[in-house]
Order: C-alpha cells, then sequence, then structure tokens
C-alpha cells in the first residue's frame, strides 16, 4: 500500500491522516495437472503489521471466492469499543 507525505512546499496544505491497515490478503492461483479439480488457490491472510498471517489452500473457485468474501467482510465492521 503506498503511503503519501507532504512534499516540501506544501505549507499551506494540511497533512493527510494516517490511513488506517486493515490487513493485506495474497491469492497464487496454479494448475495441478493428474488431479479432478485441477485449480489451487492459496490465500494468505493478514489482520495488520504485528499479527502472522494464515494460509488456507483450496481447490473450489468459489470456496476461495467465498474465503475472500469473509475477509473484506470482517473488514468493513467498525473497530470495536477503544479501552480507555
Amino acid at each position: 500500500m503506498a503511503q503519501h507525505s507532504a512534499s516540501v512546499g506544501d505549507e499551506d496544505e494540511a497533512p493527510e491522516p494516517a490511513i488506517e491497515e486493515l490487513g493485506a490478503l495474497v491469492l497464487r492461483v496454479w494448475r495441478e495437472r493428474g488431479t479432478e479439480q485441477g485449480l489451487r488457490v492459496r490465500i494468505l491472510a493478514s489482520e495488520g503489521q504485528n499479527e502472522p498471517a494464515s494460509m488456507a489452500v483450496l481447490a473450489d473457485p468459489e470456496a476461495a471466492l467465498e474465503a475472500v468474501r469473509k475477509w473484506l467482510d470482517a473488514r468493513q465492521e467498525p473497530p470495536g469499543p477503544t479501552r480507555g
């Protein structure tokens, strides 16, 4: 993800707010010969910079789409209450 910073000469412009990183999702897709489905999808998912990534390998495109959908839906939920 790109991060933006103010450049020299932009004193009149307000700095952009920090971007909240919600995680990363990486898909790798390949074909395996000699198998019934043939298609494989590896999904690497992280919840943020300091969290370990999880991995799933799926052979069904619909299952892969559902996994991506669930991951994205979880990012849309508002954050929980903050502790003070």
